[in-house]
């Protein structure tokens, strides 16, 4: 454990903004987080890998379980024509419909693309994708199907072999052990992976090097400005302490990665109802649930309640999650 720096200004935070538990596993030590004056929140003093490798226990690892892929089994003619007219893929090796023509009907074609291949993201360039944090490789083999050229990096060595084994390129490893070309994908996407690096700066300059000029990045992580943080503090649910070692919120993730070349052109909100009851959840277990929630219980009456307020929330930037859409500067 060793006192850090704050990743965006530098600035020298010792202060206790929240001491918390590990929750979700029960593993036994305290944590302090520290809130910066330009908003980053990050544990501090924070332990190094070798360190947090102990809260990771044997089955933390969400994707390492081999799950069946159905991308293009289950309604597979509602699915091939949504993956080539909506997402623009190269479907077994078809080339899509004309640009013009999938632009002219993508308003009609959004609603039907939410009920199915809620996952995908728009075909980018020539197809070359980079999935840091792959687990299993299920969604690289989704993408597979659907005409990309893929490659994954996953730290945990049972799930990258089993992406190996399933026919995929996936290395055992970090994002820069990895040492891949320069310039080399058209997108690389971080899902719910960049809040667990202890090395932000260096994982952001590694990623613009990899990228192509026109390159896209996809990264997805907890939002601390959210809404539900400010509700239940340190029972939110995407604390994560101690796994979760930076806490970003739009304008910090926004400042760290224009430092390193990146510009954030997209950001999409996303309140999914668990987070939401699993912080009710952990608030009750802990006696600190307002009463006003008390009444509330995790079934489908009050999923269905949430719905709209989740849309709320994230129609003024409010929600737990946040996937940043970013491109290199100049």
């Amino acid at each position: 454990m060793k006192n850090i720096l704050c990743p965006v200004c530098n600035a020298d935070n010792q202060n206790i903004f929240i001491r918390g538990i590990d929750i979700l596993h029960d593993v036994p030590g305290e944590f302090t987080l520290s809130k910066c004056a330009c908003g980053m929140v990050y544990i501090n003093p924070q332990p190094d890998n070798n360190e947090l490798a102990a809260y990771y226990p044997d089955d933390y690892c969400p994707h390492r379980k081999k799950k069946v892929d159905s991308s293009l089994k289950k309604h597979k003619t509602l699915k091939v024509f949504l993956l080539r007219w909506y997402y623009g893929c190269p479907v077994n090796q078809n080339n899509p419909p004309p640009k013009w023509l999938r632009t002219l009907l993508k308003p009609f074609l959004y609603f039907l693309s939410l009920s199915t291949l809620k996952s995908m993201i728009p075909y980018h360039g020539e197809g070359e994708i980079l999935d840091v944090g792959c687990g299993n490789g299920g969604w690289l083999i989704k993408l597979k199907n659907a005409g990309w050229k893929n490659k994954g990096v996953e730290i945990d060595e049972p799930a990258a072999q089993a992406a190996n084994e399933a026919g995929l390129s996936v290395f055992c490893g970090t994002l820069i052990d990895a040492e891949f070309p320069d310039k080399s994908f058209d997108v690389v996407r971080l899902h719910y992976v960049f809040e667990h690096l202890i090395n932000p700066k260096e994982t952001l300059d590694e990623i613009h090097r990899i990228l192509k000029p026109d390159g896209i990045a996809l990264i997805r992580i907890p939002n601390i400005n959210s809404a539900m943080f400010k509700l239940f503090k340190e029972n939110w649910f995407a604390l994560d302490i101690p796994r979760h070692v930076f806490h970003y919120a739009p304008k910090t993730f926004s400042a760290l990665a224009e430092q390193h070349n990146l510009k954030v052109i997209k950001t999409d909100f996303n309140s999914p109802n668990t987070g939401f009851f699993t912080s009710l959840e952990y608030a009750k277990k802990n006696n600190a649930a307002p009463k006003i929630l008390l009444p509330i219980k995790k079934n489908s009456f009050w999923k269905n309640v949430w719905r709209p307020v989740g849309w709320m929330i994230d129609k003024f930037h409010q929600g737990d999650i946040v996937e940043y859409t970013l491109k290199k500067k100049n």
